[in-house]
């Protein structure tokens, strides 16, 4: 079908030319219902490569377009799903619930063909995280909570290191210093401005008698 390996050579040509494993949103902007049928015809021909980054390429469509090209999405991870690559077959049954949820499936152990794969990936996860759980990293979300906020979903945090002092304040802050005594300044002589220069007649005086 010349239709399919239109398909199929485009991308290779987009998704084929790195050995890194991951890939970018930008093949999605060029991603319609027409397009995604034909990835489902020809997806059992492509390098595992391919296979790998084009399925994880959709984590970065919209949700919107998500949701419209749903049939089409979930037809190609079911072909995935039981592709000859373990890996492909695995990150199949993960975006399983994406198309239609939002969420990925977690239930994929229970897959005796994709469950070592799935087993695998968890443990090198876990030794990559206890590698480096020094590091203190909190969630995205964490920027936008106050620190009541904070201190309620993560506990109280320690101080951090204070690694050097500076000997000498930088401009910024001279600059601030002088910009706050300026405006200080210019307030005072508004108030003074403001005074009443005649005096007023305070109430105990007594009015002169004609």
């Amino acid at each position: 079908n010349v239709r399919d390996s239109d398909t199929s050579l485009w991308l290779h040509n987009k998704l084929g030319i790195s050995n890194d494993s991951w890939t970018t949103g930008s093949i999605c902007t060029q991603l319609n219902a027409e397009v995604l049928k034909n990835i489902k015809d020809c997806f059992p021909d492509l390098q595992t490569q391919v296979k790998l980054k084009l399925l994880l390429s959709f984590f970065h469509i919209p949700r919107r377009s998500v949701e419209e090209w749903k049939n089409e999405l979930e037809e190609i991870i079911e072909v995935a799903a039981v592709d000859s690559d373990l890996w492909v077959a695995m990150l199949a049954e993960v975006l399983k619930t994406f198309p239609s949820s939002g969420t990925l499936n977690t239930e994929i152990a229970e897959f005796d063909e994709t469950r070592p794969v799935f087993s695998d990936m968890i443990a090198e996860l876990r030794r990559a995280l206890a590698k480096h759980s020094d590091l203190g990293l909190l969630p995205l979300e964490c920027l936008y909570l106050n620190k009541n906020a904070l201190v309620s979903v993560v506990g109280q945090q320690a101080n951090p290191v204070k690694h050097f002092t500076l000997k000498r304040k930088p401009k910024s802050v001279a600059l601030r210093s002088e910009l706050l005594a300026k405006a200080a300044e210019v307030q005072a002589n508004q108030k003074k401005a403001a005074a009443p220069t005649v005096p007023v007649r305070s109430r105990g005086m007594p009015r002169k008698m004609t």
